[in-house]
């Protein structure tokens, strides 16, 4: 299934994906969230056919809130899935999946994409050049710039290795389901973008 979608509205959706996975949600990530701030995204995402993640993703969210502290919660779910080792977490880089020429290969093509769109890493946040998010933001900036290359980006660059990221959180024990129902809409969103 290909979606017949707007730059803006590609763009926004990555952007949305990029920052709800970039880091522990913030206290106004959760407000908005709560609130109900991206009910129109949300139910726009189901209309294109996403029924089942948007359904599941409010479900997640509405089980957290009944926590004292769902910001905590979600925090220490983030932990538990991302920044721990790579025998306990699921890291979300493309070097914990990928192996061989085939890393090295890739690696060089991030640092050229990166170099290209004059991309800086996040030295606070200590972002190595293959995290997911620096993925995403590449991709932003091919669809900002009406690349060709993004379908091939998203098929060699991202789904080469994402779909075992996912497949990893999935063995992650954590309280709730949040961030692994946020990869697998990704993957399934990004499937839809191969032309």
């Amino acid at each position: 299934m290909t979606l017949n979608l707007t730059n803006e509205e590609r763009i926004f959706i990555y952007d949305w994906f990029r920052n709800l996975l970039g880091q522990e949600l913030s206290d106004k990530q959760l407000q908005d969230l709560q609130a109900g701030k991206f009910e129109p995204f949300l139910s726009f995402m189901t209309e294109l056919g996403f029924a089942n993640y948007t359904a599941k993703f409010r479900q997640e969210l509405t089980a957290c809130m009944l926590y004292q502290h769902p910001r905590l919660e979600l925090a220490a779910d983030y932990a538990q899935l991302f920044l721990l080792d790579g025998q306990n977490s699921a890291l979300p880089y493309a070097s914990a999946y990928l192996e061989g020429d085939f890393l090295d290969q890739h690696l060089a093509e991030m640092d050229g994409y990166l170099q290209q769109f004059k991309l800086g890493i996040n030295k606070v946040k200590n972002e190595p050049a293959d995290h997911l998010c620096v993925y995403l933001e590449v991709l932003i900036k091919l669809i900002e710039t009406n690349s060709l290359s993004q379908s091939i980006f998203i098929k060699e660059n991202l789904l080469s290795w994402l779909p075992s990221l996912h497949e990893k959180t999935n063995k992650v024990k954590t309280q709730r389901q949040l961030y692994q129902t946020l990869l697998e809409w990704l993957v399934a969103f990004l499937k839809t973008e191969i032309r």
